[in-house]
């Protein structure tokens, strides 16, 4: 049974992140949060792993060897936001052939899960829970314990990336990781601000404490922190490959951790958990290629409103207008609505992503779109974690790889599998708790996620490669990127910099330094505005990199987020 006091704590408000920056090195790869490189680039965010990828790159490996062994390394110096308890998508374009793969590793319900397990008053999880439950309560089942843990499909995705694409062994990607974790690593201030975030919750849990605690108090930023456990686990995978985790002993572990903290997961779920291939889609802007996930991915919704954003002319509407803010707000309310109808998991939902991508569509959207006047959209809100990672990828020869992953919220379900290092997904609250609808739970289901990784080609050629975290943001986020590039002519770095916006309801959710007068003007216009911070985490942390095709070949520009802290490394 859940303590009270926990589920009576508030959830996080997390603060504006700042990462110090790693130092010159003896070698020639460059670690900042921009860097420019001739032959390979990589950016993460953490420096420690982005430097793992640039090494594996430099070692021979590929740009999916590399992303792999940064996703295995960000496990262990940024495990508050993604690892083994995990899952996500990953986006991978293959040079020689010019073609795109996607590898859908998205987590997904138990076979025990129910339409109506997360239901308010409902029966929620037997042994679990006793009597009604506050929308307070009911929302701590979802997120705080074993009630939220999907089937983690993170190594799974890596497994099959590396076998289909990689040049390397599951050993050799893991080595660097196995190392951070027995070495140890210097906190960054991100996991510092997560930890004491979530300082009450960490405290009165022992694996937790025993793993992100020194003396009962958070490390301070700087000081060593090592994994031991983690490092163990990362071995035996090592040396015993995937089946440990699915079938041997790590998942007894695994299974016993998440049912002792109040969850449904069996080993039968772990016995039948794999990722799967799949076929992008694809979409255009302004004469640009886009490819990304198809569902359960959401990122049919960016194209959706880029579609109907290509109907105006923003360039003379002007950016950082109220003319350009208020169109795209309106654009993101209308593409919501569609998401929330119709975008779910395909092997259970029939999604009409035909419809959903046309040209026709979204030029009936557009025109319905007031110019002076915002519509009204009450949009239900989301439990759609926003602690998420990204990582983008080009090597040697031009592959490519945009990674996403998550274990949904930062710390996940909150608690550390005993013995293992693993912390837990609480991807179950993706889910809508009611039951009918296109995102309702079911066994074996996999709930509609905003990860987005994805490419832009400009002319037949690569142009960026681009993601994010930050649940429904992600989407906003790639689109005003995609804008402030392709609309307004800006480099990587401006439109990375520039204020963001977000709107699904009828809230304008806004960067501190959009012009007051602008402000003005949108709450003229019948925009409800909520001012976040001057470059704020809530809007997510791109990772992009852009491609430059010159006389004497290619080159990198590689961008990491000041919201969120990331790196960027290259050579």
């Amino acid at each position: 049974m859940l303590s009270r006091k926990i589920v009576s704590l508030l959830f996080v408000v997390f603060l504006l992140f700042s990462v110090r920056l790693v130092g010159g090195s003896q070698d020639v790869i460059t670690v900042a949060p921009a860097a420019e490189g001739g032959e390979a680039m990589v950016v993460a965010a953490h420096p420690l792993a982005a430097r793992v990828g640039v090494e594996i790159l430099k070692n021979g490996g590929n740009a999916v060897d590399a992303a792999v062994a940064t996703a295995f390394a960000l496990g262990v110096v940024e495990p508050e936001a993604s690892g083994l308890g995990g899952g996500g998508f990953m986006l991978i374009y293959v040079a020689e052939t010019g073609k795109t793969v996607g590898i859908n590793y998205r987590t997904t319900a138990p076979a025990a899960a129910t339409p109506d397990m997360f239901a308010l008053n409902g029966p929620g999880l037997s042994g679990y829970w006793d009597g009604p439950m506050s929308i307070m309560e009911q929302t701590a089942l979802r997120k705080i314990g074993g009630g939220g843990v999907a089937v983690p499909l993170m190594l799974s995705g890596m497994d099959a990336a590396l076998q289909k694409y990689g040049t390397m062994t599951l050993s050799d990607v893991l080595a660097p990781a196995i190392k951070l974790a027995e070495d140890g690593f210097p906190v960054s201030d991100p996991l510092y601000h997560n930890i004491l975030n979530n300082y009450m919750l960490i405290v009165e849990d022992p694996e937790l404490s025993k793993v992100l605690l020194h003396d009962d108090l958070p490390y301070e930023p700087g000081e060593i922190m090592r994994m031991p456990d983690l490092a163990r686990s990362f071995r035996t995978i090592a040396s015993m490959g995937v089946d440990a985790f699915y079938h041997g002993a790590l998942a007894d572990a695994i299974v016993d951790g998440v049912q002792e903290y109040g969850g449904i997961l069996t080993k039968e779920d772990l016995a039948q958990a794999h990722a799967t291939t799949c076929e992008p889609i694809v979409g255009s802007y302004r004469g640009h290629k886009i490819v990304t996930m198809p569902p359960p991915s959401s990122a049919v919704t960016f194209i959706q409103i880029l579609n109907i954003l290509e109907k105006f002319d923003l360039e003379s509407l002007g950016q950082e207008t109220a003319a350009t803010i208020h169109r795209m707000a309106e654009a993101y309310k209308l593409a919501f609505a569609y998401r929330d109808a119709y975008v779910g998991d395909p092997d259970f939902a029939d999604v009409p992503l035909k419809d959903l991508l046309s040209k026709e569509l979204a030029a009936d959207l557009c025109s319905r779109i007031d110019p002076n006047r915002a519509h009204p959209n009450p949009a239900p809100g989301s439990l759609e974690g926003n602690d998420t990672t990204h990582i983008s990828v080009i090597d040697q020869d031009g592959n490519m790889v945009a990674l996403t992953q998550s274990l949904n919220s930062f710390m996940g379900a909150k608690f550390i599998v005993p013995g293992t290092g693993i912390l837990m997904n609480d991807t179950m609250a993706d889910f809508n708790p009611e039951i009918g609808t296109v995102n309702s739970i079911a066994p074996g289901k996999a709930p509609v996620s905003s990860m987005s990784p994805a490419f832009l080609f400009r002319d037949g050629a690569p142009f960026l490669i681009l993601g994010s975290p930050g649940a429904q943001r992600i989407l906003t986020t790639i689109v005003e990127l995609i804008v402030n590039m392709v609309d307004f002519h800006m480099t990587l770095q401006e439109a990375m910099d520039a204020p963001r916006f977000f709107c699904h309801d009828d809230t304008l959710y806004i960067e501190a330094r959009i012009p007051a007068k602008v402000q003005t003007v949108l709450e003229e216009r019948g925009h409800p505005i909520s001012k976040r911070g001057a470059y704020d985490l809530y809007f997510g942390g791109a990772h992009v990199i852009q491609v430059a095709n010159g006389e004497e070949g290619p080159s990198y520009f590689g961008v990491a987020d000041p919201r969120r802290g990331g790196q960027a490394a290259g050579y």
